[in-house]
């Protein structure tokens, strides 16, 4: 078989117009891809956990001081339970609980 003279330049002219197809069609499916990135999406109630879990490994400040306290009124008879106070509480987590 005998090749012309202008037959490379005509092969060399197709391969490269094939290859910029390829090389745009590439890039198309790459952005394509993108736009399918696995995603997880929590819930309210993860992410309130989640906040209360960071918040629970931080031990603020206040909370010392306000320890300190009670434990000062506590051994100086000045800490007083208001046993209404809890018992409505009680009951109202109780009845939460239930629905």
């Amino acid at each position: 078989m005998k090749i012309l003279n202008s037959t490379p330049g005509y092969i060399n002219k197709m391969y490269s117009n094939k290859t910029a197809k390829n090389i745009k069609t590439q890039k198309n499916d790459d952005l394509d891809a993108n736009k399918n990135i696995d995603r997880i999406n929590f819930s309210d109630r993860t992410k309130n956990l989640q906040k209360m879990s960071k918040a629970m490994e931080t031990d603020p400040a206040d909370r010392k001081k306000y320890v300190s306290d009670i434990k000062q009124k506590f051994e100086t008879n000045q800490y007083t339970i208001n046993a209404d106070a809890i018992a409505e509480k009680m009951a109202g987590s109780i009845l939460n609980e239930v629905g």
